[in-house]
């Protein structure tokens, strides 16, 4: 039982967080799954997507840090249009945003030294993209812009609130993360119905 208290003790000492409490510049990369929700998401479904961009993280305490960050992320949605073909058509809408995320982080112990990840946050989000792009049988029939495709019109900004959970293995005195966060858009996407984003992301999170 002493060992198995001592190995307890290591593992919550102050001195395993605190290695990680001082400023710190990384990158993230990752993939989405991203669809709307709302009463006029009916019949959209899932479609890919990536993200990418970096991060800076202000230590508050040895488990605790803030995380403004930049990043460059895919969403939107898909959906199958029938027509005279067998086959139907598959559209998908690809909504490019740059985020200004800032995420509250916090690392708790977990097992064999690696740290338990719980985060929370928001981000204003400006559209710097918006295609859309038709598929039959999986095979591109296309890309067009949006406005060019659709007479609806696609709002310019919005904001999302996120959450997730993570996996922080230590390498010296830095930490390599895996990350999945959940996000919601606040704001339609566009003025025909009540359509927001929802993505959900797998990141990894490499430090300079």
């Amino acid at each position: 039982m002493k060992g198995l208290g001592y190995l307890v003790l290591l593992a919550l000492a102050p001195g395993q967080l605190l290695a990680q409490a001082r400023p710190s510049l990384g990158i993230e990369l990752g993939y989405a799954r991203a669809d709307f929700v709302g009463p006029g998401a009916g019949g959209v479904t899932q479609r890919e997507g990536a993200v990418a961009g970096a991060y800076f993280r202000i230590p508050l305490s040895g488990w605790l840090a803030l995380q403004p960050g930049l990043l460059i992320s895919s969403k939107g949605g898909a959906t199958e249009v029938a027509d005279t073909s067998a086959s139907p058509l598959r559209l998908e809408l690809d909504l490019v945003y740059l985020d200004l995320p800032l995420v509250l982080r916090a690392r708790l112990p977990f097992l064999l030294g690696t740290r338990l990840i719980v985060l929370g946050g928001g981000a204003p989000e400006a559209r710097i993209g918006c295609n859309v792009e038709s598929f039959r049988n999986d095979i591109s029939l296309g890309l067009s812009a949006c406005e060019r495709a659709s007479t609806a019109s696609f709002r310019t900004w919005d904001v999302s609130v996120m959450g997730g959970v993570g996996l922080g293995i230590p390498i010296e005195k830095s930490e390599l993360a895996f990350e999945a966060r959940l996000s919601r858009g606040l704001r339609s996407v566009t003025d025909v119905g009540q359509i927001y984003n929802r993505s959900l992301e797998f990141l990894l999170s490499v430090p300079f």
